[in-house]
């Protein structure tokens, strides 16, 4: 099928045969690019002149041929070109017409520096009357401009290649015989036909559509932030995406302004090292348990019997240097060979019980992250305050949807008032570690095409256990000379990225703890979600019937259904 410009035909009426001519153009073979409707508009001593021709068609081994259409009769009377009505045509008549937008766009492709292409590319036009039979042209008298060589007819609709092939087979003065060349080809495509550009890019648009919805969300969360203010001690529950990490930095933003010490405690280091170095707030400190028990016991490694001494110290002596004490991802604390606990516990103290201090512990945790420890920790459990927060600002609707299917929730997901739709995620299956590489380096290419820029590769496993693990370097992925940032759905909690590619799923997907982590990896995906499995067709079946449904023709498609995924070869 030829390349149409647009892509299907405008509204129009019956009579003008538009459709039929654009069905029958559409038939021709994908060298063919045609374009329907095109105008070429100059603005000249401010007055506007403007031409457009019903159809260009364009071969880079045939050339460039403008046609103008005349559905219904037609006549020619004392000169003059007429429709069977008896009205008259415009521009002096069709053949008229064609040869001037012929001559048209020979000099716009002159102004836009492409005349050289004109010497080796066939510029020609012809009229095309789709509800007259040639038959009835062949024993008249045609006038000087027109000749049946560069007409087409009725028959044309049912013959159209056999009928655009011999208009491109006539022989002009100058000898030109086309012979484009690739380069060519695009140069006539992008500068003069087809031009593209978008000035707002697809990922700045959705930017932009996402500032708007989060600048809602901010207005909520401060109202919520607001409410709480009375509230010295806090726990706040929501999913991911929810903007608990937005609520935990506004509410140190605004203990920075009032000039009161901030301890920002978040458990994952590359979280720490982005808030410190996107929020440059005077008066908060980001940091992670271990980097606070190197500190607080001035150790190059974290003591935490060390750290528990110090802090019951500080109590005593009410020498705790902060006055507000926020946690973000509260859930990964509590691990079995460390007691955090009782360290936070310690903090707690420090500002809440502490008179002289007076301040605020806030802590900000998702229960369906519970990857690091394996119980909701007490000091969650049994706070007076709880706040859920519900609805979901990150994510797409089909991104937030897959994230929840991989915890086994088929509900809606909440969403903020215009939230994306969103593509769906996409899923891809390779056995081996080839294909691996080679669907990778496919997406990449993809989504740079598609201007995508942050691109996040995760795995389900360890770095030192990925099928990636030889074409990384210090958390890089290596590719085409260019590298694209890697790590563990762990470590990469409490981030997010426009685009996110998981990769190492298996057939031990349904175990609770890699649920768990699939949900905390395909929720960092802001605008696109892609996801390489290394499963079998037969392991796609087993863990199908696992999750309790039975099995299809097609295990692949079924699987990536279930998590709202669509499949691709």
């Amino acid at each position: 099928m030829a390349i149409m410009y647009p892509n299907k035909p405008k509204e129009c009426s019956i009579n003008s045969k538009e459709d039929l001519m654009f069905e029958a153009l559409e038939k021709l073979p994908d060298t063919y690019y045609v374009f329907y409707s095109f105008k070429i508009v100059n603005v000249i001593d401010e007055k506007m002149y403007e031409s457009e021709t019903d159809f260009v068609i364009f071969n880079p081994k045939k050339g460039i041929l403008c046609v103008e259409a005349k559905a219904g009769n037609v006549k020619y009377e004392e000169g003059k070109w007429k429709y069977g009505s008896d009205i008259l045509m415009s521009h002096d008549g069709p053949f008229h017409q064609a040869s001037n937008n012929k001559w048209k766009l020979s000099k716009y492709i002159k102004e836009k520096g492409l005349e050289y292409i004109l010497t080796k590319c066939k510029l020609l036009h012809a009229v095309w009357f789709p509800s007259i039979s040639k038959s009835k042209f062949e024993n008249i008298d045609l006038p000087p401009e027109a000749d049946l060589n560069i007409m087409l007819t009725s028959e044309s609709i049912n013959d159209i290649e056999e009928s655009i092939s011999k208009i491109f087979d006539i022989q002009l003065p100058n000898n030109i015989q086309t012979n484009l060349d690739t380069n060519e080809t695009k140069l006539i495509l992008n500068k003069i036909l087809a031009p593209h550009f978008n000035l707002i890019s697809i990922p700045e648009m959705k930017l932009n559509h996402k500032e708007q919805v989060f600048k809602k969300m901010l207005k909520e969360q401060v109202a919520l932030l607001n409410y709480l203010e009375e509230q010295n001690c806090a726990i706040i529950n929501g999913m991911a995406g929810t903007g608990k990490t937005v609520m935990a930095l506004e509410k140190a933003r605004r203990h920075s302004d009032n000039n009161e010490k901030v301890l920002f405690l978040c458990y994952n280091f590359y979280l720490k090292e982005y808030l410190k170095s996107n929020y440059e707030y005077s008066n908060v400190d980001f940091m992670t348990i271990d980097g606070l028990a190197c500190k607080f016991t001035n150790s190059p490694k974290p003591d935490y019997q060390a750290l528990n001494e110090v802090l019951i110290e500080m109590y005593d002596k009410k020498t705790f240097p902060y006055k507000h004490i926020i946690i973000d991802e509260g859930q990964d604390f509590g691990k079995y060979d460390i007691d955090e606990e009782e360290i936070l516990d310690l903090l707690k103290a420090n500002v809440i019980d502490n008179e002289d201090i007076n301040g605020t512990f806030y802590l900000f945790y998702d229960k369906n992250q519970m990857v690091q420890s394996s119980k909701i920790p007490d000091y969650i459990l049994n706070a007076d305050c709880k706040l859920t927060l519900y609805k979901n600002c990150r994510n797409t609707i089909n991104i937030a949807r897959t994230s929840l299917r991989f915890l086994g929730n088929n509900k809606s997901p909440r969403m903020y008032e215009g939230a994306l739709i969103g593509e769906q995620a996409e899923m891809y299956y390779a056995t081996e570690n080839e294909k691996n590489i080679h669907i990778l380096n496919y997406l990449i290419d993809k989504l740079l095409e598609e201007k995508y820029i942050n691109i996040q590769i995760l795995t389900c496993k360890t770095e030192e256990t990925s099928i990636l693990k030889n074409e990384c370097s210090n958390g890089y992925y290596l590719y085409n000379g260019n590298k694209y940032p890697f790590t563990t759905c762990r470590k990469y909690k409490g981030l997010e990225a426009d685009v996110v590619i998981l990769v190492d799923i298996d057939k031990n997907i349904m175990r609770e703890e890699l649920e768990q982590l699939l949900y905390v990896g395909a929720s960092r995906a802001k605008y696109k979600l892609n996801i390489i499995a290394n499963l079998t067709e037969d392991e796609c079946s087993l863990l199908i019937e696992k999750m309790g449904y039975r099995r299809t023709n097609n295990p692949y498609k079924a699987f990536a259904t279930l998590f709202n995924s669509r499949y691709k070869l």
